[in-house]
Order: structure tokens, then sequence, then C-alpha cells
């Protein structure tokens, strides 16, 4: 349409310009026959138009069911990928909150024996100052205690000894009484 308006607007100047009877015939003959030719390239550009839309829309018809087939086949794998994807977050999250509660469980235990070591240090340090006090009190027992020391020093030594005797008589004693006691089951067995 717009192509024929052209073409009118193009030859409008001409047909002004001379008016005469055969002259206008003619150009009435031409301007028809462009205009048959006009509208038979006009219904042959429909006519392609038409036969690329069937073409397009056959072609259409044939990769539908292979688009709808790769539709598919995209949404299962997205619905697998998502569930897979469900299934790690679920298992990591787990993971994660296991690790936060042991995490939070460990930090209360260190707390606990933080708490406990103060308290042992606080303990500690009065054992210390009560054995400072003590170690003084003995310094100085034990410069008056020096004479006593010796004098158990000695007594030390002869209880040592008697000790020894007392042992060496018990050792006789315990053979003596090892033979006694076989004599014994000796006559027993004789009478």
């Amino acid at each position: 349409m717009v192509t024929v308006r052209k073409f009118i607007l193009r030859n409008l100047d001409v047909i002004q310009a001379d008016l005469s009877v055969p002259v206008l015939i003619q150009t009435i003959r031409r301007l028809t026959k462009e205009k048959v030719q006009m509208a038979s390239e006009v219904s042959s550009m429909l006519r392609n138009q038409v036969a690329e839309r069937a073409s397009a829309k056959e072609k259409a018809i044939i990769l539908q069911p292979e688009l709808d087939s790769r539709t598919r086949r995209l949404e299962t794998e997205k619905n697998e990928l998502q569930s897979v994807l469900e299934k790690e977050l679920d298992r990591r999250s787990s993971d994660w909150s296991l690790k936060l509660k042991k995490y939070q469980i460990e930090q209360h235990r260190l707390r606990e024996r933080e708490r406990e070591l103060a308290e042992q240090n606080v303990s500690l340090q009065r054992e210390v100052s009560s054995f400072n006090e003590k170690e003084v009190d003995n310094r100085i027992k034990m410069s008056f205690s020096e004479k006593p020391l010796e004098d158990l020093s000695k007594r030390m030594e002869q209880v040592s000894e008697e000790n020894q005797n007392l042992r060496q008589q018990f050792t006789q004693l315990q053979a003596e009484y090892r033979v006694a006691q076989e004599n014994r089951d000796y006559v027993r067995e004789n009478y």
C-alpha cells in the first residue's frame, strides 16, 4: 500500500504536466499495467509470506515435541538438582548445628574449667602462704631443736641396733620353730 501511494505521488507530477487525452490514455494504460504488475508482486510477496508462515508453523509443529521433551528433561533435572541441593543444605545445616552445639558445650566446659582453675589458684596461693609461714616456724623450731635432734639420732641408732638384734633372734626362733614342727610331724607319723 505504501509503495502504491509513492508510485501515484511520483507519477502525479507527470500527469498534471501533460493533460492531453492520448497522453492520459497512455498514462492510464501504463499505470494499469504497473498496477497489475505491482498487484502481482504484492500477491507473490503475500504468497511467500503465507508459505514462510506455513513452513515456520510446520517447523514449530515438528520441533514442539522436541521442545516439550527438552523442557520436561530440564524440569526433571531441575527438580533432581533442587532435591540434591536441599538435601545437601539440610545435611550441612545439620552438621553446622552439631558443630555449633559441640562448640557451645566445649565453651561452657572451658569456662567451668577456667573457674575451677581460678579457685584452685586461690587455694594454692593460700597453701603457699601457709607453707611459707610453717617453714618460718619450722626454721625457728629447728634452730631450737638441734640438741634434742642429736639425742634423738643417738637414740635412733640404739633402737636400730636393738631392732637388728631382735630380727636376728626372730629369724633364729623361726628356724627353731620349723625344726620343732618337723619333729612333731615326725613323731605323729611314727605313733
